[in-house]
């Protein structure tokens, strides 16, 4: 039988789901990536080998390492290290991403103590692309083994995903087309029985011609959801090699209930600084939920 601290994390993924991703495991969409919090939730053409919303076929970075820290509300946190490489013509990636829910007092039925458990979701990924030697255009394709437990209960899955983005030099225009969350779930028991839930996405980035500004357009198309999810955000670079990102979305209408002017505006958007030294650099991202909540992030990462 389910005690109230079980009830209390249950609930807090709930909520997670509902304010970041209709799908039945929250862990499938939640951030990883500190400088794509800034972006809120647009930038599946930004390459980042931690983010969980990326296309596979977007690997640009060479080699690069990155470790990200993000906080969430209630003393949840997720944290992420990755790497690419290149291998084989291609680019390879490989990451480790993990978001707790704390640690728990359980209890009995008759109220007595049984110790304490953990909550947690992890996710253990690996990824290929490569760009065509014919045409503008990658392909990639990636695959992470997906955990998430509750005290003794567990659920796993097995997901893939894949990708093509298309280069137009002449209007500075990259395209892209990807598949997420395609896969199954090979063990399950217990406390939830949620469906995986595949989604496409239709992508765009545009470098500004004349500003050091580009654009990222998304589109996410899900079963879970009835409309799709449109995602618009901008990463601008300044002198001295820093940078400033902002995003929002469509979610914006769902969070902004019956909130205030200030949090309309600013609800269910990300933003973001960063800089770069030499083969280092530094981001920092928020989100803002549209009930004035936020969550905030730190990445490191270094050129190798």
């Amino acid at each position: 039988m389910i005690n109230r601290k079980q009830t209390l994390i249950i609930l807090l993924q709930f909520s997670i789901s509902i304010c970041i991703a209709e799908t039945g495991y929250p862990g499938f969409d939640v951030f990883t990536s500190s400088s794509q919090l800034g972006l809120g939730g647009a930038g599946y053409l930004f390459s980042s080998p931690i983010s969980s919303k990326v296309n596979p076929a977007v690997s640009d970075t060479g080699k690069y390492f990155s470790t990200s820290i993000i906080r969430y509300q209630a003393g949840i946190t997720s944290q992420s290290v990755g790497m690419s490489l290149p291998w084989n013509k291609g680019m390879t990636t490989f990451s480790i991403r993990h978001i707790s829910y704390g640690t728990f007092d359980g209890y009995d039925n008759n109220f007595q103590s049984t110790g304490t458990y953990q909550s947690s979701d992890t996710w253990v990924q690996g990824g290929y692309s490569k760009q065509l030697n014919t045409l503008p255009l990658s392909i990639g394709a990636s695959t992470q083994i997906y955990s998430s437990s509750l005290k003794d209960s567990q659920i796993k899955a097995i997901l893939l995903s894949v990708g093509g983005e298309f280069y137009i030099h002449k209007i500075q225009s990259t395209f892209g087309l990807s598949l997420h969350n395609l896969g199954k779930t090979f063990r399950s028991n217990n406390f939830a029985n949620g469906s995986l839930s595949p989604k496409t996405v239709i992508s765009t980035s545009k470098k500004i011609t004349h500003l050091p500004l580009t654009l990222f357009f998304d589109t996410v198309f899900s079963k879970s959801q009835q409309e799709p999810e449109v995602f618009i955000g901008g990463n601008f670079k300044l002198k001295n090699d820093i940078y400033i990102k902002w995003g929002t979305s469509t979610r914006k209408i769902s969070h902004n209930t019956k909130q205030d002017f200030l949090r309309s505006v600013f609800g269910a958007s990300g933003l973001g600084i960063g800089f770069s030294s030499g083969s280092i650099s530094i981001h920092y991202g928020t989100f803002i939920f549209g009930t004035g909540s936020t969550i905030h992030g730190l990445e490191i990462g270094i050129q190798l």
